[in-house]
Protein backbone atom coordinates (compact mmCIF):
# COMPACT_ATOMS: atom_id res chain seq x y z
CA UNK A 1 0.00 0.00 0.00
CA UNK A 2 1.19 3.33 -0.94
CA UNK A 3 2.45 5.51 1.96
CA UNK A 4 -0.40 8.03 3.74
CA UNK A 5 0.77 11.75 2.85
CA UNK A 6 -0.21 14.91 4.85
CA UNK A 7 -3.38 16.04 3.77
CA UNK A 8 -3.76 19.93 2.72
CA UNK A 9 -5.52 22.08 4.52
CA UNK A 10 -8.25 22.57 2.14
CA UNK A 11 -8.98 19.22 3.22
CA UNK A 12 -7.02 17.66 -0.32
CA UNK A 13 -4.80 14.55 -0.33
CA UNK A 14 -2.16 14.43 -3.02
CA UNK A 15 -3.31 12.21 -5.82
CA UNK A 16 -1.38 9.03 -5.35
CA UNK A 17 -0.65 5.27 -6.83
CA UNK A 18 -2.67 2.56 -5.11
CA UNK A 19 -0.71 -0.23 -6.24
CA UNK A 20 -3.07 -2.93 -5.35
CA UNK A 21 -6.01 -1.79 -7.07
CA UNK A 22 -3.75 -0.14 -9.64
CA UNK A 23 -5.50 3.25 -9.75
CA UNK A 24 -4.83 6.51 -8.89
CA UNK A 25 -6.80 8.10 -6.42
CA UNK A 26 -6.75 11.44 -4.10
CA UNK A 27 -9.74 12.79 -1.65
CA UNK A 28 -11.43 16.00 -1.19
CA UNK A 29 -13.88 17.48 0.83
CA UNK A 30 -16.85 18.49 -0.48
CA UNK A 31 -19.08 19.74 2.34
CA UNK A 32 -20.58 18.31 5.63
CA UNK A 33 -23.59 16.30 6.10
CA UNK A 34 -26.56 16.82 8.25
CA UNK A 35 -24.45 16.14 11.22
CA UNK A 36 -21.92 18.37 10.51
CA UNK A 37 -19.31 16.40 10.18
CA UNK A 38 -16.94 16.64 6.94
CA UNK A 39 -17.89 14.50 4.28
CA UNK A 40 -14.87 13.91 1.39
CA UNK A 41 -15.19 11.87 -1.90
CA UNK A 42 -12.68 9.48 -2.92
CA UNK A 43 -11.58 10.11 -6.73
CA UNK A 44 -10.32 7.58 -8.73
CA UNK A 45 -8.68 6.93 -12.39
CA UNK A 46 -6.30 5.21 -14.73
CA UNK A 47 -3.78 7.92 -14.64
CA UNK A 48 -2.60 10.76 -12.34
CA UNK A 49 -3.79 13.53 -14.63
CA UNK A 50 -7.08 11.66 -14.95
CA UNK A 51 -7.55 12.18 -11.30
CA UNK A 52 -6.22 15.31 -10.84
CA UNK A 53 -8.90 16.76 -13.69
CA UNK A 54 -11.60 14.93 -11.76
CA UNK A 55 -10.22 17.44 -8.87
CA UNK A 56 -10.49 20.26 -10.50
CA UNK A 57 -13.65 19.85 -11.47
CA UNK A 58 -15.23 19.50 -8.60
CA UNK A 59 -13.63 22.22 -7.10
CA UNK A 60 -14.80 24.30 -9.79
CA UNK A 61 -18.71 22.93 -8.96
CA UNK A 62 -18.10 23.71 -5.15
CA UNK A 63 -17.08 27.31 -5.99
CA UNK A 64 -20.36 27.38 -8.24
CA UNK A 65 -22.27 26.11 -5.20
CA UNK A 66 -23.20 22.64 -6.26
CA UNK A 67 -23.85 20.47 -3.50
CA UNK A 68 -21.46 17.81 -3.80
CA UNK A 69 -23.09 15.90 -0.53
CA UNK A 70 -26.21 15.68 -1.90
CA UNK A 71 -24.88 14.69 -5.58
CA UNK A 72 -23.09 11.50 -4.12
CA UNK A 73 -26.34 10.30 -3.25
CA UNK A 74 -27.92 7.39 -5.65
CA UNK A 75 -31.00 8.75 -7.96
CA UNK A 76 -32.87 6.38 -5.40
CA UNK A 77 -31.97 8.33 -2.33
CA UNK A 78 -32.82 11.74 -4.03
CA UNK A 79 -36.35 10.36 -5.32
CA UNK A 80 -36.77 8.79 -2.60
CA UNK A 81 -36.16 12.49 -0.48
CA UNK A 82 -37.76 14.48 -3.36
CA UNK A 83 -41.40 12.35 -2.83
CA UNK A 84 -41.15 12.66 0.79
CA UNK A 85 -40.38 15.93 1.67
CA UNK A 86 -40.17 18.50 -1.10
CA UNK A 87 -43.72 17.52 -3.50
CA UNK A 88 -45.93 17.40 -0.80
CA UNK A 89 -48.14 20.18 -0.30
CA UNK A 90 -47.06 21.55 -3.80
CA UNK A 91 -48.98 19.16 -5.65
CA UNK A 92 -51.88 17.27 -5.69
CA UNK A 93 -52.45 13.91 -3.63
CA UNK A 94 -53.43 12.16 -6.92
CA UNK A 95 -50.29 13.58 -8.46
CA UNK A 96 -47.99 12.47 -5.93
CA UNK A 97 -49.35 8.69 -6.16
CA UNK A 98 -48.95 8.92 -9.53
CA UNK A 99 -45.52 10.27 -9.05
CA UNK A 100 -44.32 7.93 -6.55
CA UNK A 101 -45.28 5.50 -8.67
CA UNK A 102 -43.36 6.05 -11.61
CA UNK A 103 -40.39 6.14 -9.78
CA UNK A 104 -40.95 3.57 -7.69
CA UNK A 105 -41.62 1.19 -11.20
CA UNK A 106 -40.10 2.54 -14.15
CA UNK A 107 -37.31 4.99 -12.98
CA UNK A 108 -35.51 3.61 -9.81
CA UNK A 109 -35.48 -0.13 -11.50
CA UNK A 110 -33.43 1.18 -14.09
CA UNK A 111 -30.77 3.87 -13.23
CA UNK A 112 -31.81 3.74 -9.25
CA UNK A 113 -28.35 2.63 -8.44
CA UNK A 114 -26.52 5.65 -10.33
CA UNK A 115 -25.05 8.35 -8.25
CA UNK A 116 -26.60 11.62 -8.95
CA UNK A 117 -23.60 13.37 -9.73
CA UNK A 118 -22.37 10.65 -12.05
CA UNK A 119 -26.09 10.57 -13.54
CA UNK A 120 -25.57 11.36 -17.49
CA UNK A 121 -27.90 11.83 -20.70
CA UNK A 122 -26.87 8.30 -21.29
CA UNK A 123 -28.36 6.86 -18.59
CA UNK A 124 -31.92 8.29 -19.33
CA UNK A 125 -31.70 7.49 -22.96
CA UNK A 126 -30.71 3.66 -21.78
CA UNK A 127 -33.79 3.60 -19.32
CA UNK A 128 -36.46 4.64 -22.10
CA UNK A 129 -34.83 2.14 -24.57
CA UNK A 130 -35.07 -0.26 -21.40
CA UNK A 131 -38.56 0.28 -21.05
CA UNK A 132 -39.73 0.34 -24.55
CA UNK A 133 -38.00 -3.16 -25.02
CA UNK A 134 -40.08 -4.45 -21.97
CA UNK A 135 -43.55 -3.24 -23.97
CA UNK A 136 -43.94 -0.04 -22.10
CA UNK A 137 -46.05 2.56 -24.02
CA UNK A 138 -44.64 5.66 -25.48
CA UNK A 139 -46.60 7.52 -23.26
CA UNK A 140 -45.13 5.57 -20.15
CA UNK A 141 -41.50 6.39 -21.38
CA UNK A 142 -42.37 10.02 -21.77
CA UNK A 143 -43.88 10.20 -18.11
CA UNK A 144 -40.74 8.58 -16.97
CA UNK A 145 -38.88 11.27 -18.27
CA UNK A 146 -41.12 13.86 -17.65
CA UNK A 147 -40.52 13.02 -13.80
CA UNK A 148 -37.07 12.44 -13.61
CA UNK A 149 -37.02 15.73 -15.58
CA UNK A 150 -38.64 17.51 -12.91
CA UNK A 151 -37.04 16.02 -9.69
CA UNK A 152 -33.31 16.77 -11.68
CA UNK A 153 -34.69 20.63 -12.06
CA UNK A 154 -35.35 21.00 -8.00
CA UNK A 155 -31.91 19.51 -7.93
CA UNK A 156 -30.42 21.98 -10.54
CA UNK A 157 -32.00 24.68 -8.71
CA UNK A 158 -30.67 23.78 -4.83
CA UNK A 159 -27.47 23.62 -6.43
CA UNK A 160 -27.12 19.71 -6.37
CA UNK A 161 -26.42 19.42 -10.11
CA UNK A 162 -25.02 21.43 -12.47
CA UNK A 163 -26.98 20.29 -15.52
CA UNK A 164 -30.59 18.47 -15.55
CA UNK A 165 -29.18 15.93 -17.93
CA UNK A 166 -32.77 14.38 -18.62
CA UNK A 167 -33.71 17.58 -20.27
CA UNK A 168 -30.78 17.10 -22.28
CA UNK A 169 -31.01 13.18 -23.11
CA UNK A 170 -32.53 12.75 -26.59
CA UNK A 171 -36.45 12.63 -26.33
CA UNK A 172 -38.58 9.33 -27.17
CA UNK A 173 -38.88 8.64 -30.39
CA UNK A 174 -42.20 7.92 -31.85
CA UNK A 175 -44.36 7.31 -34.75
CA UNK A 176 -47.01 9.33 -36.13
CA UNK A 177 -49.60 9.84 -33.32
CA UNK A 178 -52.84 7.95 -33.61
CA UNK A 179 -55.84 9.83 -34.33
CA UNK A 180 -58.16 9.93 -31.83
CA UNK A 181 -62.04 9.35 -33.04
CA UNK A 182 -64.28 12.23 -33.84
CA UNK A 183 -68.05 12.44 -33.90
CA UNK A 184 -68.96 14.20 -36.98
CA UNK A 185 -71.52 16.94 -37.12
CA UNK A 186 -73.92 14.53 -38.33
CA UNK A 187 -73.30 11.80 -35.25
CA UNK A 188 -73.22 14.64 -33.06
CA UNK A 189 -76.52 15.59 -34.07
CA UNK A 190 -78.01 12.23 -34.06
CA UNK A 191 -76.77 11.88 -30.92
CA UNK A 192 -78.23 14.99 -29.44
CA UNK A 193 -81.68 14.25 -31.23
CA UNK A 194 -81.68 10.71 -29.40
CA UNK A 195 -81.35 12.45 -25.75
CA UNK A 196 -83.91 15.26 -26.48
CA UNK A 197 -86.30 12.38 -27.86
CA UNK A 198 -85.48 9.75 -24.94
CA UNK A 199 -88.38 9.04 -22.52
CA UNK A 200 -85.51 7.49 -19.51
CA UNK A 201 -85.24 10.38 -16.39
CA UNK A 202 -81.94 9.29 -15.85
CA UNK A 203 -80.78 10.32 -19.58
CA UNK A 204 -82.92 13.18 -19.64
CA UNK A 205 -81.56 14.86 -17.13
CA UNK A 206 -77.82 14.51 -18.18
CA UNK A 207 -78.94 16.12 -21.59
CA UNK A 208 -77.93 19.82 -20.81
CA UNK A 209 -73.96 17.98 -19.56
CA UNK A 210 -74.26 16.12 -22.78
CA UNK A 211 -74.68 19.46 -24.47
CA UNK A 212 -72.29 21.23 -22.50
CA UNK A 213 -69.64 18.82 -23.20
CA UNK A 214 -69.92 18.75 -26.71
CA UNK A 215 -70.17 22.39 -27.71
CA UNK A 216 -67.58 23.64 -25.15
CA UNK A 217 -65.08 20.56 -25.33
CA UNK A 218 -64.22 20.87 -21.34
CA UNK A 219 -63.16 17.88 -19.52
CA UNK A 220 -65.11 15.83 -17.97
CA UNK A 221 -63.86 16.41 -14.46
CA UNK A 222 -64.75 20.20 -15.22
CA UNK A 223 -67.95 19.49 -16.60
CA UNK A 224 -68.68 17.71 -13.43
CA UNK A 225 -66.59 20.28 -11.19
CA UNK A 226 -69.15 23.34 -12.74
CA UNK A 227 -70.82 25.52 -10.39
CA UNK A 228 -73.53 27.90 -10.86
CA UNK A 229 -71.26 30.65 -9.79
CA UNK A 230 -68.86 30.36 -12.66
CA UNK A 231 -72.13 30.95 -15.10
CA UNK A 232 -73.09 34.29 -16.34
CA UNK A 233 -76.18 33.15 -18.46
CA UNK A 234 -77.72 36.90 -18.90
CA UNK A 235 -76.50 40.20 -20.89
CA UNK A 236 -75.06 39.91 -24.50
CA UNK A 237 -72.43 37.58 -23.75
CA UNK A 238 -72.67 34.56 -21.27
CA UNK A 239 -69.93 33.21 -20.38
CA UNK A 240 -68.39 29.64 -18.74
CA UNK A 241 -65.49 30.21 -16.32
CA UNK A 242 -63.62 26.79 -15.97
CA UNK A 243 -62.01 27.15 -12.32
CA UNK A 244 -62.29 23.80 -10.82
CA UNK A 245 -63.04 19.87 -11.58
CA UNK A 246 -63.92 17.36 -9.85
CA UNK A 247 -61.73 13.98 -9.28
CA UNK A 248 -61.28 11.18 -7.05
CA UNK A 249 -58.88 10.28 -4.99
CA UNK A 250 -57.39 7.42 -3.02
CA UNK A 251 -58.04 7.87 0.32
CA UNK A 252 -60.13 11.15 0.46
CA UNK A 253 -62.98 9.95 -2.36
CA UNK A 254 -64.35 12.63 -4.67
CA UNK A 255 -62.91 15.77 -4.47
CA UNK A 256 -62.97 19.12 -6.13
CA UNK A 257 -60.19 21.53 -6.89
CA UNK A 258 -58.74 23.90 -8.95
CA UNK A 259 -57.11 22.74 -12.02
CA UNK A 260 -53.12 21.84 -11.83
CA UNK A 261 -52.07 24.48 -14.19
CA UNK A 262 -53.28 27.96 -15.77
CA UNK A 263 -54.44 27.28 -19.30
CA UNK A 264 -57.01 24.93 -17.55
CA UNK A 265 -58.27 28.30 -15.50
CA UNK A 266 -60.35 30.15 -18.81
CA UNK A 267 -62.93 31.60 -19.69
CA UNK A 268 -65.67 30.66 -22.74
CA UNK A 269 -68.29 32.40 -24.40
CA UNK A 270 -71.51 30.36 -24.48
CA UNK A 271 -73.21 29.43 -27.42
CA UNK A 272 -76.69 31.56 -27.22
CA UNK A 273 -78.77 28.46 -27.68
CA UNK A 274 -76.54 26.54 -24.50
CA UNK A 275 -76.78 29.33 -22.36
CA UNK A 276 -80.82 28.84 -22.90
CA UNK A 277 -80.48 25.33 -22.36
CA UNK A 278 -78.44 26.27 -19.16
CA UNK A 279 -81.24 28.45 -17.71
CA UNK A 280 -84.01 26.15 -18.46
CA UNK A 281 -81.79 23.54 -16.34
CA UNK A 282 -81.02 25.56 -13.46
CA UNK A 283 -85.35 25.90 -13.29
CA UNK A 284 -85.41 22.12 -13.70
CA UNK A 285 -82.99 21.09 -10.70
CA UNK A 286 -84.43 24.02 -8.61
CA UNK A 287 -87.88 21.83 -9.12
CA UNK A 288 -85.39 18.67 -8.10
CA UNK A 289 -84.57 20.17 -4.92
CA UNK A 290 -88.35 21.03 -4.10
CA UNK A 291 -89.25 18.00 -4.85
CA UNK A 292 -86.03 16.03 -2.68
CA UNK A 293 -86.91 18.78 0.37
CA UNK A 294 -84.35 17.96 3.34
CA UNK A 295 -83.02 15.11 1.60
CA UNK A 296 -81.28 17.53 -0.97
CA UNK A 297 -77.82 17.80 -0.27
CA UNK A 298 -77.53 21.91 -0.51
CA UNK A 299 -73.39 22.26 -1.38
CA UNK A 300 -71.90 19.10 -2.33
CA UNK A 301 -68.21 18.82 -1.63
CA UNK A 302 -69.25 22.30 -0.03
CA UNK A 303 -69.96 23.93 -3.80
CA UNK A 304 -73.32 24.67 -5.37
CA UNK A 305 -72.62 22.16 -8.68
CA UNK A 306 -74.68 23.00 -11.98
CA UNK A 307 -74.80 18.81 -12.58
CA UNK A 308 -75.78 16.73 -9.77
CA UNK A 309 -78.13 13.68 -9.09
CA UNK A 310 -81.57 13.63 -8.19
CA UNK A 311 -80.68 14.28 -4.80
CA UNK A 312 -78.56 16.94 -5.38
CA UNK A 313 -74.89 15.06 -4.63
CA UNK A 314 -72.45 15.54 -6.93
CA UNK A 315 -72.37 12.69 -9.74
CA UNK A 316 -69.33 10.50 -10.19
CA UNK A 317 -67.23 10.50 -12.80
CA UNK A 318 -67.27 7.07 -13.23
CA UNK A 319 -71.20 6.34 -13.89
CA UNK A 320 -71.18 9.95 -15.65
CA UNK A 321 -68.60 7.25 -17.93
CA UNK A 322 -70.84 4.52 -17.75
CA UNK A 323 -73.97 6.90 -18.88
CA UNK A 324 -72.27 8.09 -21.71
CA UNK A 325 -71.59 4.49 -23.28
CA UNK A 326 -74.75 3.51 -22.79
CA UNK A 327 -76.35 6.71 -24.60
CA UNK A 328 -73.94 6.83 -27.77
CA UNK A 329 -74.49 2.65 -27.71
CA UNK A 330 -78.23 3.72 -28.35
CA UNK A 331 -77.82 6.39 -30.58
CA UNK A 332 -75.17 5.76 -32.96
CA UNK A 333 -74.32 1.80 -32.32
CA UNK A 334 -70.68 2.45 -30.60
CA UNK A 335 -69.20 3.12 -27.44
CA UNK A 336 -67.89 7.08 -27.38
CA UNK A 337 -66.07 8.11 -23.86
CA UNK A 338 -66.43 11.72 -22.52
CA UNK A 339 -63.33 12.58 -23.52
CA UNK A 340 -63.88 11.65 -27.14
CA UNK A 341 -67.22 14.09 -27.17
CA UNK A 342 -64.00 16.70 -25.82
CA UNK A 343 -62.19 15.14 -29.14
CA UNK A 344 -65.25 15.40 -30.85
CA UNK A 345 -65.87 18.93 -29.81
CA UNK A 346 -62.55 20.22 -30.97
CA UNK A 347 -63.21 18.46 -34.48
CA UNK A 348 -66.53 20.27 -35.11
CA UNK A 349 -65.01 23.78 -34.51
CA UNK A 350 -61.92 23.35 -36.62
CA UNK A 351 -64.59 21.77 -39.05
CA UNK A 352 -66.58 24.91 -39.01
CA UNK A 353 -63.32 27.29 -39.41
CA UNK A 354 -62.72 28.30 -36.09
CA UNK A 355 -58.78 29.39 -35.53
CA UNK A 356 -56.43 26.78 -34.09
CA UNK A 357 -55.36 28.78 -31.85
CA UNK A 358 -58.77 29.88 -30.40
CA UNK A 359 -59.46 25.77 -30.46
CA UNK A 360 -56.38 25.65 -27.93
CA UNK A 361 -58.06 28.01 -25.76
CA UNK A 362 -61.15 26.84 -25.29
CA UNK A 363 -59.78 23.00 -24.54
CA UNK A 364 -57.26 24.75 -22.25
CA UNK A 365 -54.26 23.60 -23.96
CA UNK A 366 -50.95 24.18 -22.35
CA UNK A 367 -49.39 25.39 -25.57
CA UNK A 368 -50.62 25.68 -29.30
CA UNK A 369 -48.48 22.90 -30.29
CA UNK A 370 -50.17 20.23 -28.62
CA UNK A 371 -53.42 21.29 -30.27
CA UNK A 372 -51.81 20.70 -33.66
CA UNK A 373 -50.08 17.54 -32.96
CA UNK A 374 -53.33 16.28 -32.13
CA UNK A 375 -56.11 17.89 -34.46
CA UNK A 376 -53.48 19.06 -37.41
CA UNK A 377 -55.02 16.56 -39.77
CA UNK A 378 -58.06 18.12 -39.30
CA UNK A 379 -56.63 21.32 -40.97
CA UNK A 380 -56.72 20.81 -44.47
CA UNK A 381 -59.76 22.95 -45.35
CA UNK A 382 -58.78 25.34 -43.23
CA UNK A 383 -54.97 25.53 -44.96
CA UNK A 384 -56.90 25.50 -48.52
CA UNK A 385 -59.05 28.77 -47.20
CA UNK A 386 -56.15 30.37 -46.38
CA UNK A 387 -54.57 29.52 -49.98
CA UNK A 388 -57.96 30.96 -51.52
CA UNK A 389 -58.01 34.20 -49.28
CA UNK A 390 -54.21 34.29 -51.11
CA UNK A 391 -55.29 34.23 -54.21
CA UNK A 392 -58.08 36.83 -53.63
CA UNK A 393 -55.89 39.29 -52.07
CA UNK A 394 -52.73 38.91 -54.37
CA UNK A 395 -54.29 37.91 -57.77
CA UNK A 396 -57.73 39.27 -57.91
CA UNK A 397 -59.29 35.42 -57.83
CA UNK A 398 -57.49 34.69 -60.88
Amino acid sequence: MPKKRAKRPDGDARVTRNVKRNRWEAKLTIGRDEDGRLVRKLYTGRTQKEVADKIDDARKELAAGVDLVTAASTVKEYLDQWLTEVLPGTVSAGTLKNYSEVAKYWIIPQIGDVKLAELTPGHVERMLRALAADGKSTNTQRLARSVLRRALRRAQQQGVLSRNVAQIADGVKVSKKKEGRALSIEQARTLLDHIASSDNRRIKRLETAWLTALSLGLRRGELLGLRWDDLELGGDTPVLRVRYALKRETGRGLVIEAPKTADSRRTLNLPTRLAHRLTAHRTAQHAERMAAGPAWELLPLGHDLVFRTEFGKAIDADNFRNCTYQVTEAAIHEKWSPHELRHSAASILLAQGVPLEVVSETLGHSSIRITKDVYGHLMPAARKQAADAMDDALFGGA
